[in-house]
């Protein structure tokens, strides 16, 4: 058992209905499940809270692998991690990107310069790392700083690489701090965006558990304080 994850009754029985592989936790967690017919499963375990019977959920590929058991507390899950979460609605992410080699301008990447048309191709990537920017600076970094020597992108030069095997970039996510879109690079050893890709939806990036870093004068989100209950007198 990988994980255990647990949601309230009703997303329980949501997802017993229709378990889309594109649920959002299930992409989230996708490198920690696995399936091996006649062999091993390493499988996300999904109950509701207070109930007993559970969902087992495994992934190879694009292929998913249900079970179902009737007791949750006849597994063995010590040391198991165990995650609360609200039932996100399926979403597309974007997948794949198209690179190009040292652009001047944003719009030498999101489709906006007659001579640099979008290609058909595009390949696939993966975020390594998350760099968020004043606005300001974002917009500076657009418009006039993708040939610049960047800081933080020296900084990073270890997270940005291209694998030919796998013909897939590894590049650091560049964005302001409420913009909604963002640019992916791959410094590929320097310090300014050599390669760089447009994504116009930041939200639909895989993020989670991607570091990010907050470059002054951006400031990260400060977190809401939660009162904490009391708890009832014995």
């Amino acid at each position: 058992m990988a994980k255990v994850i647990v949601l309230n009754k009703e997303d329980f029985e949501k997802l017993s209905e229709d378990v889309s592989p594109e649920y959002p936790f299930l992409k989230d967690n996708r490198e920690i499940m696995s399936a091996s017919p006649g062999g091993l499963f390493r499988c996300l375990m999904v109950r509701a809270e207070g109930e007993k019977e559970n969902m087992l959920i495994a992934q190879r590929k694009d292929t998913l692998y249900l079970g179902y058991g009737r007791d949750y507390r006849s597994f063995d899950l010590q040391g198991v991690p165990v995650e609360h979460i609200a039932l996100e609605e399926p979403k597309a992410y974007q997948e794949h990107a198209v690179f190009y080699h040292r652009p001047s301008h944003i719009s030498d990447l999101n489709g906006q310069n007659p001579l640099r048309p979008v290609p058909e191709r595009q390949t696939c990537f993966q975020v390594e790392q998350v760099v968020v920017l004043s606005d300001e600076q974002f917009r500076q970094f657009q418009e006039n700083g993708l040939k610049d020597d960047q800081i933080f992108l020296f900084d990073y030069s270890d997270k940005m690489w291209f694998d030919p095997g796998s013909f897939c970039w590894h590049c650091v996510l560049v964005k302001g701090e409420n913009s909604r879109d963002g640019i992916l690079v791959d410094a590929e050893g320097y310090s300014y965006a050599r390669y760089a890709a447009f994504a116009p939806d930041c939200d639909k990036l895989r993020l989670q558990d991607v570091p990010v870093h907050y470059e002054y004068p951006a400031r990260a989100p400060e977190q809401k304080k939660t009162r904490k209950r009391k708890e009832p007198e014995r």
